[in-house]
């Protein structure tokens, strides 16, 4: 989350909105106190938005942003099918993407490089992490206590979603 907050802001980005999913999941309330942090590290004023992940709730909570007093120049979703449906929100509205309007997915599945344009993405291995999960349920029904545990940091990889904001 720091890396893509870095990287619009890098790019000119000011108003920068997350697309956020229940407030219950703790990797929700992580991406979220990562997010505001980052942004009050910059000088930015963090907008968070609620949704619940899927497409209709990601592109109404673009619209929302995007016909507020202050709209953002950047979105970061917290799937790739939030960000795939704004992508459709701002063709809609007569916005560019990446000329108007940034938008970062988080998952990074196949999706991300079928739309037009490639999603911008916080790139992890959805399979490996399918994977520990259900080996940590394994240990769990075994006996094992639950425990915290640290998957590795997703990375940001560029696509032509993101670009300079442009004033």
């Amino acid at each position: 989350m720091r890396e893509a907050v870095d990287y619009l802001a890098d790019l000119g980005h000011t108003v920068i909105a997350r697309v956020s999913g229940f407030e219950g999941f703790s990797y929700t309330v992580i991406r979220d106190a990562t997010f505001i942090k980052a942004m009050t590290a910059r000088g930015l004023r963090p907008t968070v938005i609620r949704t619940n992940y899927s497409p209709d709730a990601g592109a109404q909570a673009t619209r929302r942003a995007l016909s507020s007093a202050d709209p953002p120049s950047a979105l970061i979703f917290d799937n790739d099918i939030m960000a795939v449906a704004a992508l459709g929100v701002a063709a809609q509205l007569g916005l560019r993407v990446p000329g108007d309007l940034s938008l970062v997915a988080w998952d990074d599945s196949s999706l991300c490089g079928y739309v037009h344009p490639k999603l911008t993405a916080l790139s992890h291995d959805v399979s490996a992490l399918g994977a520990h999960a259900a080996s940590r349920l394994l240990d769990v029904i075994g006996g094992t206590p639950p425990a915290a545990h640290q998957d590795v940091t997703p990375r940001l990889l560029v696509r032509a979603s993101t670009g300079p904001h442009r004033c």
